[in-house]
């Protein structure tokens, strides 16, 4: 299993802070967050954004409620410095989905974070 042994002070920072900030947004959910793209590869460039897939445990959210979480992903990447790029899923999508390439290469190359 991969791990974010390699991620700088900065990139873990900016991945507490984006933690932080759902949780102080939305208390009562639970979520799995888990770094893919080229910072999970170790070959981002310094201006490269952080992709992150964002499991939520809720059947369903709103339009509304992904507005907030990507409010919270700015404000985590304004913070940092790092830009936050947020991938959403339900467990609607997961299960409708859930066997996209994509997810399939997040699952292969993923950190869980």
């Amino acid at each position: 299993m991969k791990t974010a042994e390699h991620l700088s002070k900065v990139e873990r920072a900016a991945l507490e802070e984006l933690r932080t900030r759902i949780i102080r947004e939305f208390p009562d959910w639970t979520f799995h967050m888990t770094l893919f793209g080229s910072r999970a590869r170790a070959d981002a460039e310094p201006d490269s954004d952080m992709d992150v897939l964002l499991e939520v445990d809720q059947e369903h959210i709103s339009f509304l409620e992904k507005q907030r979480l990507r409010r919270a992903a700015s404000e985590a990447s304004l913070q940092s410095g790092i830009v936050l790029s947020l991938l959403i899923v339900d467990e609607h999508t997961r299960k409708e989905r859930g066997d996209f390439s994509v997810f399939q290469n997040i699952r292969e190359e993923g950190i869980s974070v």
